[in-house]
């Protein structure tokens, strides 16, 4: 046995030639050697055995591999993903199915590899013939169930876009989400009865992502818009269907031109992230919606953004823009340091017949070759010439019967002048209160009142007209148009509109109300203020019927006299043919 020596010695720090020959000590003795090892023996001995020398360095432990996670979006109930969420739960319980069988999985399309190594998403990801669709939502997708790819007992819903129901049809799947999946339409191997490809005006429909339903009779666009009218309510106000406080749905108003009545466009271009300077031009135009092999066309080229030369459902003249800006673009696209958007707003000028033309044009878009501004010359009542402005702070013109309205270029205006004067009218119509006399006061309240297009056109037969707005340079064009058109019963106010009717002093039961948001709808605040307030009618103007809808139930379910209301109308205006959106204005008396 081993006894002093070495393992005796006071604990001292060892050099490396020491801790070698202390290894190496070690190796050549067997275990009953040591008898009683010290703590630090017992380290040496517990060491794994390795071939690696002693300093060579151990290497770390494997790391923990993150997975990437899926976060789906919070959004907006009322948003087009939103309304998305609930027609899905809706197919789901016509077809008898369930969340958790069209559910997929995340984490593996995300993360995880097949036997042969290749990403699980492109399982997912394929082309699927003999699809029939199922529906067509909101947004003018249609909606199918098919297999699921890797789950046997599961389905998926997919979204198709420019499908409609009745077609059968190949789709290329290309996007996973917890419930759905995008895919594009490669063909229609049948075709609904709905379909009339021979409609079609538009070489770039079935890529371009601005029209969705020129494959559609006019007749249908505006039955399929009175069906997400109705949807709407059906959705965001459930308890007013179900006490049947809604009234039939009315029929679409229809726009007197279905092409050629966009009064602006905003065609735009991108710049890759990484690329300091453009070497070549980049397409000019619109967002991609669809990768068809169905419409057997190469308009628009295969990029994210299409290149567009022109567009069916703008006017003449923003289409000559259009032209000129391209070739403007073509020459001087190098200068650009990264994305952006060009403006084209129609602008109207009333011609004196003793003047030239030219002459009385404000600066607008002009030819490449001459350098002289387009312009379109038409007669309606008055001959009028039409220019397109490029420019966002130039003032611009327009006449909705017979009224004159300016306001900025770049600001927000209605883009379909021609439904303008039927929307006016219906909402002049609607704001009289039954049983007033003729010499019974008036008063109207124009809440998000902009450039002052409801105020102005209101106000004739009205005591007094209070706009607010909380735009400063909308209310001072809103005061600009009513001088221009002689009213003087206008009042305009600074301020947002949850606050207005602390300093409304019209009597509230000689008042009617013009409501008319943006697209998210209204807040509970202003609609409490507006039920304590109690007028006698109030027209609800809206671009989005969904948050329309969520603002009726509100209003009559739950504020404080909301219950002094009945819902008199709902219907649809038509401001977009070719397009899924529509317009709605609901009309309420007090009862």
């Amino acid at each position: 046995m081993l006894s002093g020596g070495l393992f005796r010695r006071p604990f001292t720090l060892l050099n490396s030639s020491q801790s070698r020959l202390l290894i190496k000590t070690i190796s050549r003795m067997s275990l009953p050697a040591l008898a009683n090892p010290t703590s630090t023996e017992m380290s040496a001995l517990k060491r794994p055995a390795t071939n690696h020398h002693v300093n060579d360095r151990v290497p770390n432990k494997t790391k923990k591999i993150k997975l990437r996670k899926y976060k789906p979006k919070k959004v907006d109930e009322t948003s087009p993903l939103g309304v998305l969420q609930l027609e899905i739960e809706e197919l789901l319980t016509k077809e008898g199915l369930t969340k958790d069988q069209v559910k997929n999985d995340m984490t593996a399309v995300l993360n995880y590899k097949t036997s042969t190594g290749e990403p699980v998403s492109s399982q997912y990801h394929r082309e699927v013939s003999g699809v029939s669709v199922l529906q067509i939502g909101a947004s003018g997708d249609g909606l199918a169930i098919i297999d699921h790819p890797v789950e046997n007992d599961k389905k998926q819903v997919v979204v198709i876009p420019f499908a409609l129901p009745g077609d059968i049809v190949t789709i290329r799947v290309f996007k996973t989400h917890t419930h759905y999946v995008e895919s594009d339409l490669l063909q229609v191997t049948h075709n609904s009865a709905l379909r009339k490809d021979e409609n079609i005006k538009c070489k770039y429909f079935g890529k371009c992502a601005g029209c969705q339903f020129q494959f559609l009779s006019y007749d249908e666009q505006l039955k399929l818009k009175r069906d997400t009218v109705f949807n709407a309510y059906k959705y965001f106000a459930p308890k007013l269907i179900a006490n049947k406080l809604v009234p039939e749905i009315g029929s679409t108003v229809p726009s007197p031109k279905m092409y050629d009545y966009r009064t602006k466009l905003t065609p735009h271009f991108d710049m890759p992230r990484k690329m300091k300077k453009l070497e070549e031009r980049p397409p000019l135009g619109f967002g991609q919606k669809g990768r068809p092999s169905w419409r057997q066309s190469d308009a628009g080229g295969n990029r994210s953004i299409l290149d567009i030369e022109e567009c069916v459902i703008g006017t003449e003249i923003l289409n000559r823009g259009m032209t000129n800006e391209r070739k403007k673009f073509e020459r001087d696209f190098k200068d650009y340091k990264r994305g952006a958007t060009i403006l084209l707003r129609e602008n109207t000028r009333v011609l004196d017949s003793d003047k030239g033309v030219l002459e009385q044009l404000d600066e607008a878009s002009r030819d490449f070759d001459t350098g002289e501004k387009s312009f379109v010359e038409i007669t309606e009542d008055k001959p009028l010439a039409k220019t397109c402005v490029t420019n966002s702070r130039q003032v611009v013109t327009e006449y909705i019967n017979g009224y004159t309205f300016e306001f900025s270029a770049g600001e927000f205006f209605q883009n379909n002048n021609s439904i303008l004067g039927k929307v006016t009218e219906y909402v002049c119509e609607n704001l009289q209160i039954a049983g007033s006399k003729p010499e019974d006061p008036h008063y109207l309240v124009d809440a998000y009142c902009g450039s002052g297009l409801f105020s102005v056109t209101a106000s004739k037969g009205v005591d007094k007209v209070i706009g607010v707005e909380v735009s400063a340079d909308s209310v001072a064009f809103a005061e600009r148009n009513a001088r221009a058109n002689g009213v003087e019963n206008c009042k305009f106010v600074v301020g947002k509109a949850e606050c207005i009717f602390a300093s409304i002093d019209t009597p509230h039961d000689r008042t009617s109300v013009i409501l008319d948001p943006p697209r998210k709808g209204c807040d509970d605040v202003f609609l409490k203020q507006l039920a304590e307030y109690n007028p006698a009618r109030i027209v609800y103007i809206s671009c989005n019927v969904h948050s329309q809808a969520r603002d009726m139930q509100y209003f009559l379910q739950d504020t404080v006299n909301g219950a002094n209301y009945k819902i008199e109308s709902v219907r649809g205006f038509d401001f977009f043919p070719q397009t899924h959106h529509v317009e709605s204005i609901c009309v309420l008396t007090r009862v």
